[in-house]
This record gives structure tokens, sequence and C-alpha cells, in this order.
């Protein structure tokens, strides 16, 4: 209506609307026109309706639009459309179209003149209304941390953490900032395997739970070395409890082209060890432990002291639930320093339990497994990545 008044003025009117499309092959492949009959006044619908051709201004009416603005109008008109009761009666139908319009305008311009409010004349009643919303969004981030398996005194932690940082009335922009930075901080710097630069081999060791990944995280590891490093790479195992674990590290060795060495008691540990004394680094597997078998687990701490490594990595799988982590951390406890390797990242998308893992050990992050790929499928932990999973977005705000 607004464009028809701008070609024919205040007074027209909109007859009647159709589709039409344009001729030849190509306009299978456009949009249809839409063709506008428009009437201007009793003048010109006189003159329409007396059989003449309409002449002057209004001929100059009678004039198509192009496609992209859809609103061709297209004469010459029937007469019969013309007469005085048909305008009558569509600028009946009109007339309410035409105060909607003018509503809308006097809305715009109320909306304008809100924008244009500087900030320090807001109402003071909008202030409190404000803190609701900072409030609300607080609890959008606190429950989202929440769902994904994030320890609840935890999470309130960071909440408190990032309420203490922020003025009054925060953006939700600012409180997700926030929050990120917190996060961030509390993850940490990851760190690698450092080699030595003494010439001596780096002894690295590779504990935790059964059943999540140890073997095929240092075929991973050592791939990484052999391949992307060209490093000289041993492998040794002291789990031969399965022998299943053992053909899989002997499977991995042959394939990479390294040595691989089975050892049965701690008295051949040494002697291994030195065997590969040429090597730039030795990684060692040992056997998985139920954390409940405490017979099991003198056994493992009887090992790792004499293997006597450089480092040694912990390693825990992404699957598993907060209370299991605690009881598992707290009987590794007897290792004073270690680094963490988390596996399983791919089968599922809470990722929780990282950050708790690591404020609850305050060990360093190191490597996480994403596949079985050998040796793609692992990489540096992410904590920019972990920490905007674990916030989350607020859509209801």
């Amino acid at each position: 209506m607004l464009k028809v008044k701008m070609d024919l003025g205040s007074e027209a009117v909109i007859l009647n609307t159709r589709k039409i499309r344009k001729k030849g092959l190509l306009s299978f492949f456009s949009k249809p026109l839409i063709e506008i009959l428009a009437a201007v006044d009793d003048n010109y619908s006189t003159k329409i309706d007396s059989g003449k051709k309409p002449e002057g201004d209004a001929a100059k009416h009678t004039m198509k639009k192009p496609a992209s603005r859809a609103m061709p109008v297209q004469s010459p008109l029937p007469a019969a459309m013309y007469s005085k009761s048909a305008l009558n009666e569509k600028d009946d139908k009109y007339s309410g179209l035409e105060n909607k319009v003018n509503s809308m305008e006097v809305l715009l311009k109320r909306i304008y003149e809100r924008m244009d409010t500087p900030e320090n004349e807001i109402a003071p009643e909008a202030e409190p209304q404000r803190d609701k919303l900072s409030s609300e969004t607080m609890k959008l981030f606190y429950n989202n941390l929440i769902k994904n398996d994030v320890d609840a005194e935890l999470a309130k932690r960071i909440i408190e953490a990032a309420s203490g940082k922020l003025g009054q009335s925060p953006s939700a922009s600012d409180i997700s900032s926030a929050l990120y930075d917190i996060i961030i901080d509390m993850l940490g710097k990851p760190e690698v395997i450092k080699l030595r630069d003494d010439g001596k081999p780096t002894v690295v060791i590779f504990t935790g739970p059964t059943g999540v990944g140890k073997t095929t995280t240092i075929a991973k590891i050592a791939a990484s070395y052999l391949l992307n490093m060209r490093k000289s790479v041993g492998l040794i195992t002291t789990d031969t409890y399965r022998i299943a674990a053992v053909e899989q590290l002997k499977t991995y060795a042959e394939i990479l082209g390294i040595p691989a060495t089975v050892i049965y008691s701690a008295n051949e540990i040494d002697d291994a060890i030195k065997a590969y004394s040429d090597k730039d680094i030795i990684l060692i597997d040992t056997a998985g432990r139920s954390h409940r078998n405490k017979e099991q687990f003198e056994e493992l701490k009887n090992t790792i002291t004499a293997l006597g490594a450089d480092e040694i990595y912990m390693v825990m799988s992404t699957t598993t639930n907060a209370g299991s982590c605690r009881d598992i951390l707290n009987n590794y406890s007897f290792l004073k320093d270690y680094k963490l390797i988390f596996t399983k990242v791919d089968e599922t998308p809470l990722m929780g339990i990282i950050l708790n893992t690591r404020v609850w050990t305050d060990k360093k992050l190191s490597y996480m497994a994403v596949g079985q790929s050998v040796p793609d499928d692992i990489e540096v932990v992410n904590t920019e990545k972990i920490a905007k999973i674990l916030l989350g977005s607020i859509a209801g705000i």
C-alpha cells in the first residue's frame, strides 16, 4: 500500500493483486511478479469508465515495476472495476490498513526517542530489573556447570568468584567473560613430556585404573614422538596380568618399528631401562589396578618406586562419574607428582571431570585422547575449548 501511494499519491487504493510470471524459458527459474491493480481518484476512474485511455499525469501511473521491487502496476484495466461504488468499498477495506500504518509510525517514533535518551536519563525503576537479569544469568551459567558434571561446590565457588569481580548490573557478556577467565585460570596451562637434555633417555610411566585406555594412549604418544618429532622410542610393559594388553602393545611396536619389552618382576626393571639407554624416550605401561584391591595397589606402588621415572602420568577416563573419580584419586594419593591425561573425550559431551580432577589434585593437565585412531587422536588439552563447553549457552536470556 505504501509503495502504491508513493507512485500514485495518497488517494490511491489497491483493487486487486495476482501473481504472474515473466515470459520465456528463464521465467521458471525466477520469482513471480506481483501484479497490482490500483485506482487514483474519481476523475481518473471516470476517464477509464468512458472508454478513453488515461492521459497526462494519469497515464504516468500505469507503469510496471521490476521484480526486485515486487510491485508491478499494469494497465489498461477493466472499466467496471473503477465504478464509484467499487472505489468506496475498497476505500473502507483499506482505511483500516492505513490506520495501522499510522500507528506504526507513532510507535517507531517512540522507539527512536527512547533509543536517543542518554543512559543517565533512564528511569531509576529500571535498575532493579537489570539486577534481576544479572541474577538470572548467573543461575543459568551455574546450571550449565552442573549439567556438565562440575562438582556442585566447585560450581558455587566459580559463581561467587565471578560475582566478586563484577560491578553492579553487569551484562550477560560481562558475566560470561568473568566466568570464562576464572575457569581458564583454574584449568591452568597444560604441560607435555619434557625430554632430558643430558643425553639420557626420558623415562615416563603411565598409570591409572583399569579400562581407561592406557595402552592405546601410550601407542599414540609413541607414534607422535617417533613420526612427528623424529625421536627414538622404547616401550616397556609391566602389565602381565592381561595377555591382551601385552599383545596389543607388541602389535603397536611392530607396526611402528620400535622395540618393546615385557618385564615380570621389579628385578627386571633396571636391565630393561639400561637396554634402551640409546633411546630418547622410554614409555612404560603399568597394569591397571582396581582402587578397591589393597594388595594389588601395594604391588603397583613398589613397581613405580623401583622404576624411578622422570615423569608419571595418571590416565583417567572422562566417562567416570564424580564419585568414582574421588575414590580413584584418593587411592592413588601415594603418587606425589604426576600429570593428568584424559581419555574417551569423544564418548561424552561432559567435560566436568577435567575441571574437577584438576582442582581436586592440583596437578597439571597434559594430553587428552579424542578417538581410537593411532597416532592422530591425541592432543594437548585445549583449556579454551573446555571452558566454553562448561559454560555452555544462555539462550534463555
